[in-house]
């Protein structure tokens, strides 16, 4: 999964100044972020994500013998899905993160999938021939950056009579991460190191982009859709119950992702230990009781070239 929704922090660096940033910086900087994390993201966030996974592949449902595509596989979710089901077809399953594709072919391994080739690939530049797959799903994995160029792609590769299914964040509030936000803003470094600061500038300039936007709006993508080749688009949207027991588990789910881990790793001891005492407090108080229940507005979408 490539970086995505409500993962990195939206905090501004204290300098004047913030590091020059262009799009393809940002992709790489955090993709590398997400790769550094990528096995802790996988025991922590995957299992989280499993039941947006779920509803991806009943959509998508794959038949014995189908060529799929697995874009913005991360650690291999949803590829390790669809492979019992088309077998003896292969599934091929595309990330840009390197330590995202070594943590899928460890999951694929441990489940005896050997019908699944992981490939370090771009989502904007699928380098396999036109009119190939009969079906293409992402689970939370279509770029933010150049998603309409993704989308060409994927209309590309796809048989005429193929489809194209795929899970997005809704545009929704979210006071968890609010709290676990504001709590780590309390805390943070006034003084960035080089690094950081960079990381900072990527995470802003990804939250603030038009693509992160647009995503969000099924509007938006159905009318990307359409100009990419989709003759026929469908969505429906739900809500997804993600639980957190204990609460402060959340903090975890959260640190999984790199640009908000390195930002508590630059804190010295002590800024640490107050940013974790912070959140713990003020996520117990929002779950009221044992557990902490956090709603995800999700889109599911299926698009077919005819």
């Amino acid at each position: 999964m490539s970086p995505r929704g409500g993962g990195t922090s939206s905090v501004k660096a204290d300098r004047p100044h913030r590091p020059p940033v262009n799009p393809e910086e940002v992709v790489l900087l955090l993709v590398d972020e997400y790769s550094r994390m990528a096995e802790t993201y996988d025991r922590l966030v995957t299992p989280h994500f499993a039941p947006i996974a779920e509803r991806v592949l009943a959509l998508a449902d794959p038949k014995p013998g189908e060529m799929f595509l697995d874009l913005g596989t991360g650690t291999g979710l949803l590829a390790c899905m669809i492979a019992p089901k088309v077998v003896p077809r292969p599934v091929v399953a595309i990330d840009l993160a390197d330590g995202a594709i070594a943590a899928a072919t460890y999951r694929a391994a441990g489940l005896r999938i050997k019908s699944v080739r992981f490939e370090m690939l771009d989502a904007r530049n699928i380098v396999y021939r036109g009119g190939l797959f009969d079906g293409v799903a992402s689970n939370l994995g279509v770029p933010s950056i150049g998603y309409d160029r993704c989308f060409t792609e994927v209309a590309r590769v796809l048989k005429p009579t193929g489809r194209f299914v795929f899970s997005e964040w809704g545009d929704m509030s979210d006071s968890a991460f609010d709290v676990f936000l504001a709590a780590m803003d309390r805390h943070r470094v006034r003084e960035p190191s080089k690094n950081l600061a960079e990381i900072r500038a990527a995470s802003e300039y990804f939250r603030t982009s038009q693509g992160y936007k647009d995503l969000r709006n099924p509007a938006a993508v159905k009318a990307a859709l359409a100009k990419a080749g989709f003759r026929k688009v469908a969505d429906r949207t739900e809500t997804i119950t993600a639980v957190f027991d204990p609460p402060e588990s959340f903090i975890d789910f959260r640190l999984a992702w790199g640009a908000n881990e390195a930002e508590v790793a630059a804190m010295d001891a002590a800024a640490r230990e107050s940013f974790l005492e912070d959140a713990r407090a003020e996520l117990r108080a929002r779950a009221g009781g044992g557990q902490l229940e956090d709603d995800w507005l999700m889109h599911f979408y299926e698009a077919r070239p005819q």
